[in-house]
């Protein structure tokens, strides 16, 4: 069974900020039409609206929110203001059928003196114009930087394709048919290709966008496909699909202390930190144990918080949930020795209108009171639920709010709040609490 709604499609469609003060920044409550519901004390407010199809935000250190749209449109929030220009239009590169288009953003943890903004996106080659654009694509993250003398304005000579570079028209297996043979990023009955990333279904992509603590640049795909014909991609060391890599911001290489190097740090598997997931769509860094914790959009059955180190495997497509597979032979080994694989610490079925996580963050701020603090907050794209996980002691799911539809982002911003981003509304909310937050 292929899941018939994902977060795209649920939508209809064919288808940023170092705060000086909390107060430096002007908002509007939001509106009670929508039913939000928050705790006793929470409040939401609108930071930006009217955005068209945003996927991703980041917040720079020195005031300004930086957010991508769908389309390959980048927006800036400057002095608390949506400026009227563009910071960039990468939308003649990008393929933004369903699922498709410019979904993963990140702001280099130096900037502005390291200037370098990133994307990842679906590509569109030049040739590929005149097939159809829900045929098969690849992927790519992209460095760019801005205007020294503005930085609201980007500096598009100054691209470089840092992950993804071999993913050109001529490694495109079906450029007219999604899920279809012959294999993106595959040689000929052979093994994968260096540096490309196949995007067979209109989903499953490079996705989000994230630098570590250690100064690398984590880069969660998807397995490039909406069936499971294609995702055992997501068990083999020398596919970048199906992972969370781990590379260089400024060469795209793997690092030495990658858990699959061996030698060549621009080989697919010298990139690999983790590997056996579907949709990896948002992640999030344990705020004190050298871990990752994953909301994988699953695909008949389950929803999946992961949590695991380097080299861990999750599991797809010889699990989902807590469930094996029908991928037999490939995954005998798996399902003869699970142990191998690492389950989810919260799985959830596709009821009540839940249908496609959404990875958040673990919220460290003190601005909360101490019950909501070092919880991992995640949502539900279509159901618009907020929930919240501890990350000590029994994983006991508790309900935090309600009516935040569409939600493609969450995130702790450095006024300590949470942040929500919509696609669904167009909207970047803020979730503040009014009350004396305690010690």
């Amino acid at each position: 069974m292929i899941r018939q709604i994902c977060w795209a499609r649920a939508l209809g469609v064919a288808l940023t900020l170092w705060l000086v003060t909390a107060q430096s920044m002007p908002v509007r409550a939001q509106s009670p039409a929508q039913e939000i519901r928050l705790p006793s004390g929470f409040v939401v407010e609108t930071v930006a609206s009217r955005l068209d199809a945003p996927t991703a935000f980041a917040f720079a250190p020195d005031g300004r929110i930086y957010v991508t749209l769908k389309a390959g449109v980048v927006r800036v929030i400057h002095h608390g203001q949506l400026q009227r220009e563009n910071v960039l239009d990468l939308s003649s590169q990008v393929n933004q059928m369903y699922n498709r288009g410019l979904v993963g953003f990140a702001v280099h943890p130096a900037f502005p003196q390291t200037p370098y903004l990133y994307f990842s996106y679906v590509y569109e080659p030049p040739e590929a114009r005149a097939h159809k654009p829900g045929g098969a694509r690849t992927s790519r993250v992209v460095r760019i930087a801005v205007d020294p003398d503005n930085l609201n304005r980007a500096l598009p000579d100054t691209a470089v394709t840092i992950l993804g570079a071999n993913g050109g028209f001529e490694e495109i297996g079906n450029p007219d048919q999604a899920d279809r043979e012959p294999r993106s990023c595959q040689a000929e009955n052979g093994p994968a290709l260096q540096d490309c990333i196949p995007v067979e279904g209109t989903a499953h992509q490079a996705n989000m966008l994230r630098f570590g603590r250690d100064g690398a640049l984590y880069v969660s795909v998807g397995d490039g496909m909406e069936h499971a014909a294609g995702s055992l991609r997501a068990q083999d060391l020398d596919s970048l699909s199906g992972k969370i890599l781990r590379i260089n911001p400024l060469t795209g290489n793997g690092y030495p202390n990658n858990p699959f190097f061996t030698g060549q740090p621009s080989s697919n598997r010298a990139k690999v930190y983790m590997l056996g997931l579907r949709n990896p769509f948002r992640f999030a860094f344990h705020p004190t144990a050298s871990e990752l914790v994953i909301g994988d959009v699953g695909q008949a059955q389950w929803e999946e918080v992961n949590r695991g180190r380097a080299g861990a495997n999750f599991g797809w497509p010889c699990f989902e949930g807590p469930d094996p597979s029908q991928q037999a032979p490939p995954c005998d080994t798996l399902h003869r020795t699970p142990n191998r694989a690492i389950f989810p610490v919260h799985a959830y079925p596709h009821t009540e209108g839940r249908v496609a996580i959404v990875g958040g963050d673990v919220y460290t701020g003190s601005a909360y009171p101490t019950g909501f603090r070092n919880r991992y907050f995640f949502a539900d794209y279509n159901a618009g639920v907020v929930w919240m996980l501890p990350l000590t002691g029994p994983p006991a799911v508790q309900e935090f709010a309600r009516g935040f539809s569409g939600v493609v982002q969450i995130t702790l911003g450095p006024d300590g709040h949470l942040y929500l981003l919509s696609i669904r509304h167009g909207t970047l909310y803020r979730i503040r609490y009014t009350g004396d937050p305690g010690s």
